[in-house]
């Protein structure tokens, strides 16, 4: 099979596309034609690591060779013991992080992994959305955002924020999305209440008072939003921030217990259980994939070296199967 191989860290010109041996599935595993997959921060973080990235992706190079978390695409075999899922399935998910991803023609997934048949008249492109939403998902689910909360979401254009602007939404929460002025009509159009242009905009002066503040793209000061949360309100981060400044705020947190400042890891085991969620979601109209664009597998090193200006909007899909993609005006 066509991939893209990684056996060094450094820049997008690490990334080789080779012939690799196609995977045979396991019992209890699904082998899945990738049509889709997605390059995101994740990945741009794996390849170039800084040192605790390498306690977890490995020392020296990366454990693994091929990257990629979200797939979809079509069920080819399925091994011994797989029972609720069979060739021709169209399926979509999250690949193991200690294991090959999805950058690749070929992925195998556990039948009892983060895998679910995709939503009905959803586009492959269109399914490859996990990974941001899942992060999104465990802050707001940890403190049972819902009706009768104010939630304000920094970077509500991105991956980790369009999914929690419109996760929010569909908890019954009031959202303000702070964004860009180029991309306030999106986040108006995916539910917010009210945007705000933090180009134009002194968030110091918004005027009101706010149970979560939710940092969706590591590049600010907890400090320039302290004022905007209620007595008991918390800030949540999806990284530990720019030079890691939010780290020692998340460990006097922690000791204080007053979940002041905290960075919401999904817990462990539950990617199945919020892939169906998703799938729910994506199927009552209350969550939409937000593409910026795409690209071949053979422009993948192109893909990444866009992901790493940080100006992304939504995710970035790879077409590994020549599928038609609808992407953002």
């Amino acid at each position: 099979m066509k991939a893209a191989v990684i056996t060094r860290y450094g820049s997008p010109e690490a990334i080789k596309i080779r012939d690799a041996p196609k995977p045979v599935p396991a019992a209890g595993e699904a082998l899945i034609r990738v049509h889709a997959t997605t390059v995101n921060r994740t990945d741009c973080g794996e390849l170039r690591p800084r040192i605790l990235g390498r306690l977890l992706y490995g020392l020296l190079r990366p454990r693994r060779t091929i990257f990629g978390l979200d797939f979809a695409g079509v069920i080819e075999a399925v091994g011994d013991e797989v029972t609720s899922l069979k060739p021709g399935d169209r399926v979509f998910g999250m690949c193991p992080s200690r294991k090959n991803g999805a950058q690749a023609e070929y992925v195998c997934i556990p039948e009892k992994g983060p895998i679910a048949i995709m939503p009905a008249n959803t586009r492959f492109g269109e399914a490859v959305v996990c990974e941001g939403a899942f992060y999104a998902n465990s802050g707001l689910r940890k403190f049972h955002v819902g009706p009768g909360h104010k939630i304000l979401v920094y970077g509500a254009s991105g991956a980790i924020g369009s999914a929690a602007l419109q996760l929010a939404k569909a908890l019954g929460a009031e959202v303000t999305a702070v964004v860009a002025t180029r991309h306030l009509e999106l986040v108006k159009s995916l539910g917010a209440d009210r945007a705000i242009d933090y180009t134009a905009e002194d968030l110091s002066c918004v005027g009101e008072k706010f149970d979560f503040v939710f940092e969706a793209v590591g590049k600010t000061s907890f400090f320039r939003y302290r004022k905007l949360l209620k007595p008991k309100g918390t800030f949540m981060a999806t990284d530990i921030g720019p030079w890691g400044q939010y780290l020692p705020l998340m460990i006097w947190s922690a000791i204080a217990q007053n979940h002041r400042v905290v960075l919401p890891l999904p817990p462990r085991g539950s990617g199945r259980a919020f892939v169906e969620f998703l799938r729910a979601r994506i199927e009552a109209g209350q969550f939409r994939a937000v593409i910026d664009r795409s690209y071949s597998l053979d422009a993948i090193a192109d893909a990444y070296r866009y992901v790493g200006t940080g100006q992304k909007v939504g995710i970035v899909v790879i077409n590994v199967a020549g599928v038609s993609i609808r992407v953002l005006d």
